[in-house]
């Protein structure tokens, strides 16, 4: 028996317009990605991103450093368990108490 990879596409909840090293082009624009996830078209939205970053901005953009960092392999086995670990603890915080 043949075993199959299956693989799990994770999205963003939060869309955030911002930089990247990275150019795509698209049908009429260019586009800078950041990060694999946060993209900007020119350095006036981006400067725009930087000077209105708020506190969920800011954890985004952390939170996808460590995502993308551990995809290009720049992590080891112990700092991707613990920086895995600090993303939970991160989201498990910053998630309102429901009212039952």
């Amino acid at each position: 028996m043949k075993k199959q990879k299956t693989t799990k596409e994770v999205t963003a909840t939060e869309v955030v317009d911002a930089p990247t090293a990275t150019q795509t082009a698209t049908a009429d624009e260019s586009r800078n990605v950041l990060l694999g996830t946060i993209s900007y078209t020119n350095e006036e939205d981006y400067e725009s991103f930087l000077s209105k970053m708020d506190t969920n901005q800011a954890l985004f953009v952390l939170i996808a450093n460590a995502n993308y960092g551990q995809s290009k392999g720049l992590l080891n086995l112990d700092e991707s368990e613990l920086v895995a670990k600090a993303i939970k603890t991160i989201k498990k915080s910053a998630t309102p108490p429901t009212n039952s």
